[in-house]
């Protein structure tokens, strides 16, 4: 059996950096408030919260004066008046890519009607439409582009930009965005793809391990979107494909010893996760003995 790790496999550079500096907060002072899960990953915020971190879902939830944690997908400008209320500390975590993406709609809303193509309730496209003024939209499906294309319809403005979910699918996006050019056909629209180097990258490589492997194996949390994706990408290629968040998910998975297994991660599955899971693949089988063709794992 050969077991290929994904070279991009595990946190981005913006998740990495975000949990780096909530480590360091929590050695400072305790408790640290996060609003929101600081990555769609169950292991990594309770190891967070056992050393003091409490997450909340609103700003109501935390204590004046308390010290708050923005996370990586950002947040609407709202969220930040709120805080400032409340005379909260806040430590802003936003990965510099969906930073850029909030700059960007800022510049461009008040000349263009601005769609944000992702998922409708991801905490990042949530923020980044805060930052989009009355005159946005959101699409995920195609579905959606024709109820856009009404509000667009009730505006003055004659230009459209697009701008996408940092972590979204390379090529749902593409698909969508020649999608939405063919139906605002008497506007100019100019496409941004805002999907991050690292995603696309990640996607890239996914679709190539899917041709050449005989089984994958996708480790991250069930609620983050980009795991998600990296999950539909490969099972197109590869029918063997699952979806496992810890090593215990292995245990109904069969797989042959003549396999070529390839383990694809997540930006929020940490390297640590990836490591074990790559570990229990070998001793599984190693236990299974050479005699049996078929290994239950």
């Amino acid at each position: 059996m050969e077991i290929t790790v994904a070279q991009n496999a595990g946190f981005c550079p913006g998740v990495g950096l975000a949990i780096k500096k909530a480590n360091e907060l929590l050695k400072q002072e305790q408790p640290v408030y996060c609003l929101g899960e600081i990555v769609h990953n169950n292991q990594v915020i309770q190891d967070l919260e056992n050393k003091g971190m409490i997450t909340v879902n609103s700003v109501e939830e935390v204590p004046e004066n308390a010290t708050i944690i923005i996370r990586s997908h950002g947040e609407p400008p709202i969220t930040y008046q709120k805080a400032k209320e409340r005379n909260l500390k806040v430590m802003d975590v936003t990965c510099s890519n969906v930073k850029l993406v909030h700059d960007k709609v800022e510049r461009e809303k008040a000349g263009s009607f601005i769609i944000i193509i992702g998922v409708k309730n991801h905490p990042e496209v949530i923020a980044t439409f805060g930052f989009s003024g009355k005159n946005a939209a959101i699409i995920g499906t195609e579905d959606d582009i024709l109820d856009a294309y009404q509000e667009y319809e009730k505006t003055n403005l004659g230009s459209v930009y697009v701008v996408s979910q940092t972590t979204f699918s390379s090529q749902k996006f593409d698909k969508l965005a020649e999608e939405i050019v063919k139906n605002f056909w008497e506007a100019e629209v100019k496409i941004d793809k805002t999907i991050c180097r690292t995603t696309e990258d990640r996607q890239l490589e996914v679709k190539k391990m899917a041709k050449e492997a005989t089984c994958i194996i996708v480790v991250g949390g069930k609620n983050s979107s980009n795991t998600r994706k990296l999950y539909e990408l490969a099972a197109q290629d590869c029918q063997k494909t699952f979806y496992v968040q810890t090593s215990e998910d292995l245990e109904n998975i069969l797989v042959e010893e003549k396999d070529k297994i390839g383990i694809v991660a997540g930006a929020s599955t940490p390297k640590e996760m990836i490591e074990e899971i790559k570990c229990e693949l070998e001793r599984k089988l190693e236990g299974s003995g050479s005699s049996k063709k078929l290994a239950r794992i």
